[in-house]
């Protein structure tokens, strides 16, 4: 087996981690009750608030994305009201599983892998389900790489639910995609920073608007180790975190910030993902490969390609590796028929440009059919 410092990683997520980030988690370690723990928030927070377009609240808990997302499903649903989870994959369903774990009344609709949801998908859901105390949607699903409408799911629960909060895994999405929290009139995003962040994981980042936060109130049970309302009057009050965080991660963050800052800011990242998107888009328009996403939904992360029954996804896959890539088939249904490229974090287009080359000559090696006529 190949060392795995040596192996590149492509799947969307973790994603690559330079050695400059790893060998940040290596600086001293310092109280989590000091003043170089405040600092070290202090010196954080902005860059999160920018990478989410907020000029609002916004929370470190260190914890998978996950664990975030079900403390969301905790703190948001009042008692004797529902909420609802848009569904197009694997991981947004995930969080229709954890709020009926929670044991809250969720309810769910779903639309078919590689579509994404937009205002008129959601007004439909809406009408359906009737009144909801929160609506639930993946930005990125990771699973198909379809990237959703978050203007138009909020245009939609404004107009037929506007009591209803709009919480957004952005795990796939978040500082590779632009969020526009403000803008848009999100209430909560959340999402770890092990994808297109590229950092290890095990710290997760959260906004809220001020609607949540009075909703948070009005909700019982909430917890507290994963609670945005606790996490967020600590360091209000404190200027700490809640509990002893990932400071290791932290100060990788710290790290990653100034690097952002040093190569153009966050804008200049989003439209380097855009180009490595349409990179691995038109190298498979050219190759006559679909995508799984439908277009119009396409994630600038993550992208999950077919082999259309013309090449053994294990076969191309195995021979990433022997080249010291890790790369994967697709999610859960798609594994064999699909494999996903993470165009995302730290890798660059000259990057991407390398491992379309390597799949170039894996598929003159392992044989590719001709495609269909169309």
């Amino acid at each position: 087996m190949s060392d795995p410092t040596d192996l590149k990683l492509f799947i969307p997520g973790p994603s690559h981690v330079r050695r400059s980030i790893l060998a940040a988690q290596a600086a001293p370690m310092i109280g989590h009750r000091s003043e170089f723990m405040k600092q070290l928030l202090a010196d954080c927070l902005p860059g999160v608030r920018e990478s989410f377009g907020t000029q609002g609240d916004v929370v470190m808990l260190s914890c998978s994305s996950t664990q975030a997302m079900e403390g969301v499903s905790r703190s948001v649903t009042r008692p004797g009201r529902k909420l609802l989870h848009l569904v197009n994959g694997n991981f947004s369903n995930l969080w229709f599983k954890l709020s009926t774990a929670c044991g809250l009344d969720a309810v769910k609709q779903e639309q078919p892998w590689g579509q994404g949801w937009d205002e008129a998908g959601v007004a439909d859901a809406l009408d359906a389900h009737g009144a909801v105390d929160a609506v639930f949607v993946a930005h990125c699903e990771t699973s198909t790489g379809a990237l959703s409408d978050l203007r138009g799911v909020v245009a939609a629960v404004r107009a037929k639910c506007p009591d209803a909060l709009v919480c957004v895994d952005v795990t796939s999405s978040g500082c590779g995609a632009r969020i526009d929290f403000d803008a848009i009139d999100i209430d909560i995003a959340v999402g770890g920073v092990q994808k297109a962040w590229a950092l290890p994981p095990a710290l997760a980042l959260g906004a809220m608007s001020a609607r949540a936060r009075q909703r948070f109130e009005d909700v019982p049970g909430r917890g507290y180790t994963n609670d945005f309302a606790s996490a967020l009057a600590y360091q209000d009050d404190k200027g700490m975190t809640s509990t002893t965080p990932a400071i290791p991660v932290m100060q990788a963050l710290r790290v990653q910030l100034g690097d952002i800052r040093a190569s153009g800011g966050f804008e200049a990242r989003f439209e380097r993902h855009l180009e490595m998107q349409r990179m691995v888009l038109d190298w498979a328009a050219g190759h006559g490969l679909s995508i799984l996403a439908d277009e119009g939904f396409r994630s600038p992360t993550v992208t999950s390609i077919a082999c259309d029954g013309r090449f053994s996804v294990a076969e191309l896959c195995k021979g990433y590796r022997e080249a010291g890539y890790f790369i994967t088939g697709g999610y859960g249904k798609t594994k064999e028929t699909h494999w996903r490229i993470g165009h995302m974090g730290d890798h660059t287009p000259t990057c991407v440009g390398e491992l379309l080359g390597l799949t170039d000559q894996i598929l003159q090696r392992i044989g590719i059919k001709a495609a269909a006529p169309a």
